[in-house]
């Protein structure tokens, strides 16, 4: 089905153009832009050892860190990002989320065109603008790394994205010497793996 429009608002309508002028037809989703611009594309490891999970304050304050050290670096200090989370079509969405926390407006609705029409889900993406500082998200990336909510962080001005999951964080920079900077600095972050995976 692909992308379709959704009852249009002002956010939405800014960050169609930007979004589609970096990453064309690809939603925000993180696992899709892995593949779509795997030239552009890196990942991290949330814990040493590509540990998963936190099982102590230790290790839970070494993946806000590490999220807020990444996010730093792709973004900035005190520079307005985008925020954008999908949710399954079909499910409501609570007061206490995400959406309503930031008063996230409705974009598009997409579904896989690569799954069969049978097994395709439908997701609506919500967007907002944030000002991005260090710690601003850390409830967020908390609740990311314990696989309790979803989330991509996009500039349009740097063509950056971070897009943390439970277990680390992919990024995808449409500038080149950027991404290397970033895996030669955090190298020990990285898995051993020939495809970064």
């Amino acid at each position: 089905m692909g992308m379709t429009s959704a009852t249009p608002t002002e956010p939405a309508l800014d960050f169609e153009p930007a979004w589609r002028s970096a990453f064309g037809e690809s939603p925000p989703l993180g696992y899709v832009l892995r593949e779509d611009q795997r030239d552009h594309w890196t990942r991290f490891h949330a814990l040493p050892g590509s540990k998963r999970y936190a099982e102590n304050a230790v290790e839970r304050a070494t993946i806000l860190e590490r999220a807020n050290i990444l996010a730093t670096e792709c973004f900035g200090m005190q520079k307005e990002i985008w925020i954008s989370t999908p949710h399954i079509v079909r499910d409501i969405v609570p007061a206490t989320d995400l959406v309503k926390r930031l008063s996230m407006k409705e974009w598009k609705i997409w579904s896989d065109p690569s799954e069969n029409p049978e097994d395709q889900i439908e997701m609506t993406f919500f967007v907002a603008r944030i000002d991005w500082s260090p710690g601003c998200l850390d409830e967020l990336f908390w609740d990311i790394a314990e696989d309790r909510d979803r989330a991509l962080l996009f500039s349009e001005t740097d063509g950056a994205v971070l897009a943390p999951y439970d277990g680390g964080f992919d990024i995808v920079c449409l500038r080149p010497r950027k991404l290397a900077e970033l895996e030669k600095r955090h190298r020990g972050w990285m898995s051993d793996r020939s495809d970064k995976l």
